[in-house]
């Protein structure tokens, strides 16, 4: 692996140096990331992304001494492995999420439901899915989708809008829908 490193440094010097941080910190940073991520591909996909940031970095860290850059090293990885583990806990897959219903409900009825709200636009569907099905807080859907509590609030409000007049438009809200 150090030699993938190593290819995207030019200068030999610097190479010398990037090796020598490689061969002292890469066995403290691999156990590092595993007493975060647990040992694995993601604790190594921690150390990973800690030396390509080293590398994207390395002329502005060029004139530190090598102790310090390994207590950087450190920093990077044990942060990397905290966001891995953060995002690790809002990961889920939408699209396999079971859709039955929490009280027995008239199947057909049921399944129109859920075909409407799979219709709906994808910003909006996501951010229902998350907030009504998982039930996860606005502050966890925002670090999730990456857009602030108050977007979320206003895509929930409109989702539901949404949803609301089409299932109008169907009949399932004064009673005309028999599926």
């Amino acid at each position: 692996m150090v030699s993938f490193y190593l290819a995207s440094i030019r200068d030999g010097t610097d190479r010398a140096r990037f090796e020598r941080l490689y061969q002292t910190n890469h066995q403290r940073m691999a156990r590092l990331a595993a007493q975060i991520l647990g040992p694995g591909p993601r604790s190594e996909d921690a150390v990973h992304d800690a030396f390509m940031k080293l590398i994207q970095h390395f002329d502005e860290l060029r004139d530190r001494p090598e102790e310090r850059l390994s207590a950087w090293l450190a920093v990077v990885v044990r942060n990397t492995a905290l966001d891995m583990l953060r995002r690790g806990r809002f990961e889920t897959d939408m699209e396999n999420v079971s859709w039955e219903p929490a009280v027995p409900a008239d199947e057909g009825q049921f399944q129109a439901l859920v075909a409407l709200i799979r219709k709906m636009p994808e910003e909006y569907r996501r951010v229902l899915e998350l907030r009504f099905v998982a039930e996860w807080s606005m502050a966890e859907i925002g670090r999730e989708l990456g857009i602030s509590e108050g977007a979320v609030k206003t895509r929930v409000f409109r989702g539901r809008r949404m949803l609301i007049e089409q299932l109008r438009k169907e009949g399932y809200l004064d009673g005309r829908a028999s599926v």
